[in-house]
């Protein structure tokens, strides 16, 4: 209950203007209706006119309560929301779901997709929590690949380095600088295109930086750079097929950026590149944090 509360209170603003249309739509139809059929025929001769004001509020006031209900029965078990339509009528959505779940694009028929997941700029594969973590995207996802035998940390190490080695790179960093994993850090925004299967290619997007602690972060200068990169990667690499991503920069790459902020930055950063977009783009918030963000009115 204490949740519902919450969700309810995050989406207020929503709900109450849309009961409020709903009530300005109800007696504007009204009001056509009594030009044919005139209100004063519902009332005896005998009603004064402050009866009438009253029982008029009261009605504002009951088709307004409903209109609320209804309202937050629909907001409240809604999760997914269309945030606007490109240039090339592809369109950006925002939705609750699980990221790492196959049919995370079921009510959609899409087969095919290309998963965007965040890494660090040396685009390590040893998950150990110690270079990687298990409770990162980054290690949840590579940890799946190896546990059901598809990759190893050797082998898709070899596949991201070969994807790699056409790009730029930024540094090549010292052991002292970088304890363990790869040495060679990429510029913020880089990607390394894996194709799992026929139906799923994973766009690995180095976004952290690895300190000599083994510590993760990204400042936001950076962050926004990647971003770009990342939108620019995807007009020329997502065949048309639709781009999935997380909630970029909200984990342990530490960009100290709040989830409505950077879902809000997201989305300000498609919207002006809405003219390169060429796939459908779905920004995938955790099922989890319905009682943290609104997906609506962003």
């Amino acid at each position: 209950m204490k949740k519902l509360a919450t969700r309810f209170w995050l989406n207020k603003s929503y709900i109450l203007s849309q009961a409020c249309k709903c009530t300005g739509m109800v007696f504007t139809v009204w009001g056509l209706i009594s030009i044919f059929n005139p209100l004063d025929d519902c009332f005896y001769n005998e009603v004064t006119f402050a009866c009438k004001l009253l029982i008029g509020i009261l009605a504002v006031v009951i088709v307004y309560l409903l209109s609320a209900i209804v309202s937050s029965i629909i907001c409240l078990n809604s999760n997914k929301e269309c945030v606007f339509t490109s240039n090339s009528k592809h369109s950006v959505y925002i939705h609750f779901g699980d990221i790492l779940s196959p049919d995370v694009l079921a009510e959609d028929g899409n087969q095919r997709y290309n998963l965007v997941i965040p890494v660090n700029r040396c685009f390590d594969t040893i998950v150990d929590d110690n270079l990687i973590s298990h409770r990162s995207l980054h290690g949840k996802v590579m940890q799946n690949l190896y546990d059901t035998n598809e990759f190893t940390p050797e082998g898709l190490n070899q596949i991201m380095q070969e994807a790699l080695s056409q790009r730029d790179f930024e540094s090549i960093l010292t052991v002292g600088q970088k304890p363990e994993g790869n040495l060679r850090r990429f510029k913020a925004g880089t990607v390394a295109e894996v194709r799992k299967s026929q139906d799923l290619t994973y766009f690995f997007m180095g976004l952290s930086k690895l300190d000599c602690n083994l510590q993760a972060s990204s400042t936001k200068s950076e962050y926004a750079v990647a971003i770009q990169r990342l939108i620019e990667f995807c007009n020329a690499r997502s065949q048309g097929y639709p781009v999935v991503m997380p909630v970029i920069g909200t984990g342990l790459s530490r960009t100290n950026i709040e989830i409505r902020s950077t879902i809000k930055y997201l989305i300000s950063a498609l919207r002006i590149n809405r003219d390169i977009i060429n796939c459908d783009f779905h920004i995938i918030v955790w099922k989890g944090d319905k009682d943290k963000v609104s997906i609506k009115s962003l």
